[in-house]
């Protein structure tokens, strides 16, 4: 029975020692000192496909756990470390919000441009049926004898996300004679309202060369399949440039 005693107690030894740790006192003397222990449990990894979210979107979403999350567009995924609790509760918020009414809608967009012009005959350029309601307005504020389109951009983009697309056709008579004309259109984040049928536009800019650069910058809330003049450039004293956008909202 001693014996057995003894081994116990040799073996409980190196056990208490790990718990403490020898620290110099005030006056130099050494005293022992329990160790910190660690606390909390391990991070936990896991990676989620979302089947309707996106990736980039839920991260920004999430981001009030606190946790790790490196989301990935190409492979529609999020990938999450965290503690165990905190991924359960990550777990349940995905589930909960990759659903089929947040997968992002696409949008597309038309913009015309427009020439309000004094010429008797500008060159060649018909207005298109759906846009005689908007010549209609535009001849009621503006007195040129005649309008005509010069160009038609179409894109389409995701909500939430950038859009941009140029064009080089179009031609536009000034002196000494017709001159080619380049277009770009671009808008730095199109993001879907909560009625589902406004689109409010962040940092739209259309450029259009024809020589010199002609520039609108704006932004604007467009209601679906609503054409909305954005507003006038200015070309010389007989010609301005109108541009007028159209956005269909799409699954």
């Amino acid at each position: 029975m001693k014996r057995t005693l003894l081994v116990l107690t040799l073996l409980t030894v190196p056990l208490a020692a790990q718990e403490q740790r020898i620290v110099a006192g005030p006056n130099g003397e050494q005293k022992a000192e329990a160790a910190p222990k660690q606390s909390g449990p391990l991070d936990q990894q896991k990676v989620f496909i979302l089947k309707y979210a996106d990736p980039d979107s839920m991260r920004a979403l999430l981001g009030v756990f606190g946790a790790s999350l490196h989301p990935s567009s190409g492979m529609h995924a999020l990938a999450v470390s965290a503690p165990p609790a905190t991924m359960q509760a990550i777990e349940d918020a995905i589930g909960r919000l990759d659903v089929p009414s947040a997968a992002p809608k696409n949008l597309d967009f038309t913009v015309d441009l427009l020439v309000g012009t004094d010429a008797e005959n500008p060159v060649s350029g018909s207005i298109p049926k759906d846009l005689e309601s908007v010549v209609a307005q535009l001849k009621g504020a503006f007195p040129f004898k005649n309008y005509r389109q010069l160009d038609v951009l179409t894109l389409r983009t995701r909500a939430g996300k950038q859009a941009r697309t140029e064009s080089s056709g179009g031609v536009v008579q000034l002196k000494p004679g017709p001159l080619a004309v380049r277009s770009e259109f671009r808008v730095d984040s199109a993001s879907l309202g909560a009625d589902g049928t406004t689109v409010h536009l962040d940092g739209l800019r259309c450029d259009v060369q024809i020589p010199q650069n002609l520039t609108l910058m704006t932004d604007v809330d467009i209601k679906e399949g609503q054409k909305v003049v954005l507003g006038r450039m200015g070309m010389n004293e007989q010609q301005a440039l109108f541009v007028v956008v159209t956005v269909k909202v799409v699954q």
